[in-house]
């Protein structure tokens, strides 16, 4: 079985009801500037994050770029051994024993 619904207390008249109303709009229309403030705020603050998003994907296509060019471990350590053997030709034949 279905509870009937609340009666509202006797006191109460729509004329109460209208006053609260009234003292609420100002408080409602405050509340209603604050999101749509609040509202363009976060607008600008996604163009904001988006544009960092691109400069971020352009700085790590720059560091992906750069980093093909760097040259390996493997061909720094042979470039030493090669440098080092020109250097040992160069002071056992090259030098005049004489």
């Amino acid at each position: 079985m279905a509870t009937p619904a609340p009666k509202p207390p006797a006191g109460n008249t729509n004329d109460e009801a209208l006053d609260v109303l009234r003292r609420l709009e100002p408080v409602l229309s405050k509340l209603d500037e604050r999101t749509q403030r609040m509202e363009s705020e976060q607008r600008e603050q996604r163009k904001d994050i988006a544009k960092l998003q691109q400069d971020v994907a352009r700085i790590d296509g720059r560091l992906i770029e750069l980093s093909a060019r760097v040259p390996s471990i493997w061909t720094i350590a042979a470039m030493i051994v090669s440098l080092f053997g020109a250097a040992f030709v160069l002071i056992r034949f090259a030098g005049g024993h004489g």
